[in-house]
């Protein structure tokens, strides 16, 4: 997927979880923070890319050291980005991982940052070059069983839909919130 379809059908799938979970007008500025964070998340997989946004916005040209859909695509990546920035964040300031982490500003900025990019995983898994769930332990071989072609019209759609889906959702969420204010 390109860059602006994963920042856009991730927080269209964070903001259905939150509204399915009716978390959404328990802290609307925490829920704020939390689907900027996602889509600032779903680009940063993509900063070994050299054309990326991501990478161009970036201070570091990570592209002359990392190969595209290497580390940064795997698990391991996630999970030691996921680990590098909790561990960065708490020396900055302290926050706990707990259920009720919507209420602390700090925990919904991380949890989108890693939420956000795991869903570019998982986005780019469906795509024809697909991803290397375990690299570098194990080398995957073949296209995944569903996929599509980056940039092409199936991604179109995808972003369409999930485009559509946001402004519907974020109506909703107006509406719920003027309604409960009455």
């Amino acid at each position: 997927m390109l860059g602006r379809s994963h920042r856009i059908c991730s927080v269209a799938i964070v903001e259905l979880g939150l509204l399915s979970t009716n978390l959404i007008l328990k802290n609307p500025v925490a829920n704020v923070l939390l689907l900027v964070a996602t889509a600032i998340g779903a680009s940063l997989p993509d900063l070994d890319e050299y054309n990326s946004s991501a990478s161009r916005k970036s201070i570091i040209n990570f592209s002359l050291f990392l190969r595209h859909r290497g580390i940064t695509h795997s698990l391991l990546g996630w999970g030691v980005f996921s680990y590098a920035l909790y561990w960065g964040m708490n020396h900055l300031y302290p926050f706990k991982i707990e259920p009720n982490i919507i209420h602390n500003y700090w925990g919904c900025i991380w949890l989108g940052l890693v939420i956000g990019y795991l869903l570019h995983l998982v986005e780019d898994s469906f795509s024809n070059q697909g991803v290397n769930w375990l690299a570098p332990l194990v080398k995957r071989t073949g296209k995944p069983l569903l996929h599509y072609k980056v940039g092409g019209w199936f991604e179109k759609l995808l972003a369409s839909v999930a485009y559509f889906g946001i402004i519907l959702m974020s109506l909703y969420w107006i509406y719920l919130a003027t309604m409960l204010k009455v």
